[in-house]
């Protein structure tokens, strides 16, 4: 198991990827997206977050904008989408990435069907999964809660498209979420990422895990079972210790209080 950071997109990205490193993360999820690390920018900085990269041995995961519809019911507003879905692959790319995660449409049209909604979203993603294997980048489909995608509907995704899934613990765990146990025991061969962040079961919080009402020694042991690749600290906070305190709580729960403080003290030697 590996535990990366997601960048704040306002902020500069070899700034993030530096805080990352310092944290002792083992890799970043770049947010491909505005205002700071567009592929415009990240293609004219490709240098020095490269610098920053290899000074703390970081991987790179990838994350498209949240706000890029997979299923508009215009097609020529979901082709110039898929535009700049495909550039930001090869953005993707560019830096080394080989997992590329995407969300359902958070809002879909209410006058338009949910079966058109699902169709479209499947026509774009045969198109994305093709494009990102192009790249070698593993195009990924995340879970945001029924209103978006159900369940149900990810069946039927799963059934027509090839493609992994980015498995939100925190969005599973909101009041419209369906839960992590459903999703667990529908897609658990499908998962081949996690998004971690805690709330309080209604809103998508977002807060520092053990800060919320998710009940993480209960989900931990269901992932262990079946689940060892790479998990994504999704903390939307300002100060960077809650973050630190997170990815802390997930290494105890994962390797046991006793590893994890070996680690600890082996990258802290005390002087």
């Amino acid at each position: 198991m590996i535990i990366g950071a997601m960048n704040d997109p306002r902020k500069k990205l070899a700034d993030e990827i530096m805080l990352a490193g310092e944290l002792s993360f083992d890799y970043i999820e770049v947010t491909v997206q505005a205002p700071t690390a567009t592929p415009e920018i990240i293609s004219r900085n490709r240098k020095e977050i490269f610098d920053a990269l290899k000074s703390y041995n970081l991987g790179v995961l990838a994350h498209m904008p949240w706000y890029f519809p997979l299923s508009h019911p215009y097609a020529s507003m979901q082709e110039a989408s898929n535009r700049e879905f495909s550039r930001a692959i090869e953005a993707a790319a560019s830096l080394g990435a080989k997992k590329f995660t995407l969300h359902t449409d958070i809002n879909p049209v209410p006058m338009i069907d949910r079966e058109k909604i699902a169709e479209n979203t499947v026509a774009t993603l045969k198109f994305l999964n093709k494009k990102g294997r192009e790249h070698g980048v593993d195009i990924l489909v995340e879970n945001i809660n029924a209103r978006s995608f159900s369940i149900r509907e990810f069946r039927q995704l799963f059934s027509e498209v090839d493609i992994g899934m980015t498995l939100d613990i925190g969005h599973a765990q909101t009041s419209r979420g369906e839960g992590f146990d459903a999703y667990w025991k529908a897609f658990a061969p499908r998962v081949r990422h996690m998004h971690m962040h805690d709330n309080k079961t209604g809103e998508d919080d977002h807060l520092p895990l053990f800060a919320g009402r998710i009940e993480w020694q209960k989900i931990m042991p269901q992932i262990k079972e079946k689940y060892n690749e790479s998990i994504t600290l999704e903390i939307h906070a300002s100060d960077p210790h809650y973050l630190a305190y997170s990815k802390q709580r997930l290494e105890e729960m994962w390797f046991g209080k006793k590893k994890a403080a070996e680690d600890r003290d082996y990258i802290y030697p005390k002087g």
